[in-house]
């Protein structure tokens, strides 16, 4: 899935959520992120799981970068390649 921008058209006033539930859960579901207002001001963002679920990982991922990076430039020891690789094919699910 893609990390693209926000479109402002994107913007909808919680009554119109509210009248066209439908019609928003169709375009949630093909994957576009809806910023919900509340008089005139963001009140919600609603996005799919799956998008969520993306959006939860790529933090994760930017979060593990900048400690490795940090360690790193610490002079930390880092985690053994064998070790590493054999994590990482856990974590997709492969056999090695």
């Amino acid at each position: 899935m893609e990390a693209d921008m926000h479109r402002t058209q994107d913007t909808y006033s919680l009554s119109d959520f509210r009248q066209r539930t439908s019609e928003h859960l169709d375009r949630i579901r093909e994957g576009r992120v809806e910023t919900i207002t509340q008089n005139g001001q963001a009140a919600m963002v609603v996005m799919s799981p799956e998008r969520y679920d993306f959006l939860v990982h790529s933090a994760e991922r930017g979060h593990m970068w900048r400690e490795a990076i940090r360690a790193h430039r610490a002079g930390e020891p880092g985690t053994p390649a064998r070790e590493a690789i054999r994590d990482l094919a856990e974590e997709l699910g492969l056999e090695l």
